[in-house]
């Protein structure tokens, strides 16, 4: 009978083969854009967890569940299978397996596996998030994994799904795999990811060291095994076994309490990648992304920062309809049409406020709702001139996104800039807006903000505004997923001192090795939003300018 396994050599770089030769019982890893995080460290780790501990259990850790859905799981399956495992032969993904496979239940059984994964001995990995909570509770897992983990609120994870990593003692407690954390994430470039860069200093350097050269030549002899096998050499397999499980006795004494933590760029995976690919990065991205991303430098939070206010966790939220998403029957949402229905923060009933920035480069749009706290940021959009998209489309995209909700109806905020026309056309930047929502059936009403403040004012006005304690500004709070290019542009814009004073530093906006959608657009866009906003809805007559220095 021919046999259905082949033999495929698998290729690691510098990083992954340090960290497969560790093994240790923790590792952080804060490694830059494709360097092999997840086809590396984190399938090899899980892999191994779940293989030697039988019907024990893993909890593979988000911010939210649409992350694991959408980012975290379709990789790791992919690199499972570079491994050898084979989907519903080797693991079941949302799904009990099949009872003809008589595959044993985990020590403590599962009780929901569209939130699970079985492995092909028992083991099963949990899916849990931070924004669906209920998904942690009652559980005991022996190892935690965790992917984008800068995104994770620290302090919420130490309170709600770092004490689950516990129990089961007496099946696996002699292992030193038990109760293995792996987190990996790339560069953070906010305060709130500081905690995993001080996973360093919790790292004995050299006893990393150290388990690493024991493990190498634990390989070697493992060779020469396999070598005296097919030799027949009976007695040398002998030795060779001896002298592997001491080599092993050691190795497990020292990783039970081994903490490691690396670093990499995405230099790192050149080999993979090509010099072509990193050149690419660098045309495209702004230098503070391009140094965090790629490089892997530390470079937390823009200095002079416009928004320099603006905190990722307090001022964002998460909001997913998983009534919804999960009504789809889907396996993963690679298909899903993404629209509004998978937004929990929209009101029904109610139309919603747009704001737009009209660069030639690139079309910005940002829109939001009031609610009795906050004024809610649903989402950023743009379009860009390289992908040959105009102003009508992205019009069209935010009619297609919001098709389901029950209000057509937009509240149109708009400044100077909306009213210019040239020789191409007579009609007014505003005037093309209003028309393509009306061919699109929705109602438009305008309101004209005038002439925007300058930017110190601008500048004062979101000091006030984010620290919340002018009770005259209401808050904001943003859509973390929705308004993620938002965030982006408003993180990374800094203030410059010119000859008119201080003021947005909007440079990048003419340096073509700048993506658009990074430079301070859609910041620009937020600004007319919330000035319109503030000065139409609360009635204040006088200028914002006047008001922030009363």
């Amino acid at each position: 009978m021919e046999s259905n396994y082949k033999d495929v050599k698998l290729w690691w770089n510098k990083p992954q083969l340090r960290s497969i030769l560790t093994l240790a019982k923790e590792e952080y890893g804060v490694w830059g854009r494709a360097t092999g995080k997840t086809q590396g460290p984190i399938a090899y780790r899980s892999s191994h967890a779940a293989n030697v501990m039988p019907r024990g259990a893993t909890g593979i850790v988000g911010t939210t569940y649409m992350q694991l859905l959408d980012r975290t799981l379709p990789p790791l399956i992919k690199s499972w299978e570079r491994l050898g495992y084979v989907e519903n032969l080797h693991f079941f993904v949302r799904k009990r397996p099949p009872t003809s496979l008589n595959i044993k239940p985990a020590i403590y059984p599962v009780l929901h596996y569209e939130h699970s994964i079985t492995w092909y001995n028992g083991h099963v990995f949990h899916l849990i998030s931070q924004d669906r909570p209920g998904l942690a509770n009652g559980k005991n897992v022996d190892a935690i994994i965790a992917d984008e983990a800068r995104f994770l609120n620290h302090q919420r994870y130490m309170d709600d799904i770092a004490p689950i990593n516990r129990g089961n003692l007496e099946y696996f407690g002699n292992l030193p795999e038990h109760h293995m954390i792996t987190m990996f994430t790339d560069m953070p470039t906010d305060p709130k990811g500081r905690w995993i860069l001080d996973k360093r200093e919790q790292m004995d350097a050299k006893d990393a060291s150290q388990v690493m050269a024991i493990q190498l030549e634990a390989n070697k002899l493992e060779l020469e095994y396999y070598e005296a096998v097919s030799a027949n050499n009976v007695s040398r397999q002998r030795y060779l076994l001896r002298k592997l499980k001491e080599y092993s006795k050691v190795l497990n004494h020292l990783r039970k309490g081994l903490v490691y933590y690396s670093e990499a760029s995405s230099l790192d995976n050149i080999q993979i990648l090509g010099e072509e690919q990193i050149r690419q990065w660098r045309r495209e991205l702004i230098w503070p992304v391009f140094r965090a991303a790629v490089l892997n430098e530390r470079t937390i939070t823009t200095e002079n920062g416009f928004y320099h206010l603006l905190d990722s966790d307090h001022h964002t939220y998460d909001a997913f309809d998983y009534t919804h998403i999960d009504s789809q029957g889907i396996y993963l949402p690679n298909g899903l049409v993404k629209d509004c229905r998978m937004d929990s923060d929209l009101i029904k009933g109610m139309p919603i406020d747009i704001s737009l920035d009209y660069n030639s480069k690139i079309k910005s749009l940002v829109c939001a709702q009031e609610t009795r706290r906050a004024y809610r940021v649903l989402k950023s959009m743009y379009v860009k001139r390289d992908e040959r998209k105009v102003l009508d489309d992205l019009i069209d995209e935010f009619c297609t996104y919001y098709t389901y909700h029950d209000t057509r109806h937009v509240i149109y905020y708009y400044d100077h800039t909306a009213l210019v026309t040239d020789a191409t056309r007579l009609e007014t930047l505003a005037d093309m807006v209003v028309k393509r929502y009306e061919d699109n059936g929705w109602s438009v009403e305008r309101r004209y903000i005038g002439q925007q403040p300058r930017h110190d004012i601008r500048f004062r006005m979101w000091e006030s505004i984010l620290a919340e304690r002018d009770e005259r500004f209401i808050p904001v709070r943003f859509n973390k997923l929705n308004c993620d290019a938002l965030l982006t542009s408003m993180q990374q814009t800094a203030t410059r001192k010119t000859k008119n004073g201080f003021e947005k530093d909007k440079r990048p906006e003419q340096n073509s090795a700048v993506k658009p959608e990074d430079a301070p657009h859609l910041g620009d866009a937020m600004d007319t939003l919330y000035i319109g906003k503030f000065n139409t809805t609360y009635g204040y007559q006088t200028p914002i300018g006047d008001l922030i220095s009363a």
